[in-house]
């Protein structure tokens, strides 16, 4: 990335939003020495709960092995599978035998967000999460 244009970018985003953090960004790539690899089971599961150490600084690198959840490694593009019941994972969950996440409101909302939803495989072997100040 042109360092003109970071620092630029930076200046007007320490401008506008005061002391709002950093975005973090996000890039495939399949050389592993752009931040430090995730091993299975180091961080949480979920690759969203992970980004808190990412906010805070710490650049991380993921491949289909560091992700520990079906939806992460799919959204990812490691893997186009998805787990039994996810419409009720995802939505309202299965009394007495399945936890939801509640991200929407009912199942059949998920079924007709998977129909629309286009395939995307990962282009690279590695995600790499960084926040935007961060070379490494």
């Amino acid at each position: 990335m042109d360092m003109g244009i970071k620092k630029q970018f930076i200046e007007l985003w320490n401008k506008y939003f005061n002391d709002a953090e950093l975005p973090i960004t996000f890039y495939y790539t399949d050389e592993k020495d752009h931040a430090e690899i995730v091993e299975p089971g180091s961080v949480s599961r979920c690759v969203i709960g992970a980004l808190s150490k990412i906010r805070k600084g710490k650049s991380l690198c993921f491949n289909v092995e560091s992700v520990g959840c079906f939806g992460g490694k799919r959204y990812l593009g490691f893997d186009e599978n998805i787990r039994p019941n996810f419409e009720y994972f995802l939505s309202c969950g299965i009394p007495g035998k399945l936890e939801g996440e509640r991200y929407k409101k009912s199942p059949e909302i998920v079924k007709e967000l998977m129909k629309k939803q286009p395939k995307f495989k990962a282009p690279a072997e590695f995600i790499v999460f960084k926040r935007c100040n961060r070379d490494v």
